[in-house]
């Protein structure tokens, strides 16, 4: 087999773990008693908060229906049933009082974090410890020069 087919082989294979963790991330957000839709609006709505100092800069149900192309009506049910879970919060605008912005409450986070280092670290980790450890080691080496070559094109 050439190098090339060999390179997309490996890359096909990275595509089929990412959908694995993904679909991981799926079964444990029904663990959690989220719905897909619920689920991804978390993380949408985490994604958009990284950069947020407040609570009036957070992302308005308008924004979050933007993002992820759906209607108005559908992010505010959503998020108001995840309101009633405690996972996020509504905050008025202070200039506006018909803007609502949408936040992520405490519970909120530590859901997502959970629900993260479930599907994504310990997932993968439980994976890996089956492997015997030359698999591993040759996995490893192959991983550190992968990195090195992929820094050196940066």
């Amino acid at each position: 087999m050439e190098k090339e087919e060999i390179a997309q082989q490996i890359i096909a294979r990275r595509d089929t773990v990412d959908l694995l963790i993904h679909e991981n991330y799926h079964r444990l957000a029904q663990k959690y008693d989220l719905s897909l839709d619920q689920f991804h609006l978390l993380i949408e709505l985490d994604d958009l908060m990284l950069d947020v100092t407040s609570d009036t800069e957070a992302p308005t149900i308008g924004s979050l229906a933007k993002n992820i192309s759906v209607s108005q009506n559908t992010v505010s049910e959503r998020v108001t049933r995840l309101e009633k879970k405690g996972l996020l919060k509504r905050v008025m605008d202070t200039e506006d009082r018909r803007i609502n912005h949408v936040v992520l409450t405490e519970e909120g986070r530590k859901v997502l974090k959970a629900l993260s280092e479930e599907a994504e670290t310990d997932f993968v980790h439980n994976a890996l410890i089956q492997m015997q450890p030359k698999e591993l080691q040759d996995f490893l080496t192959c991983y550190d020069k992968l990195i090195a070559i992929l820094t050196k094109t940066i």
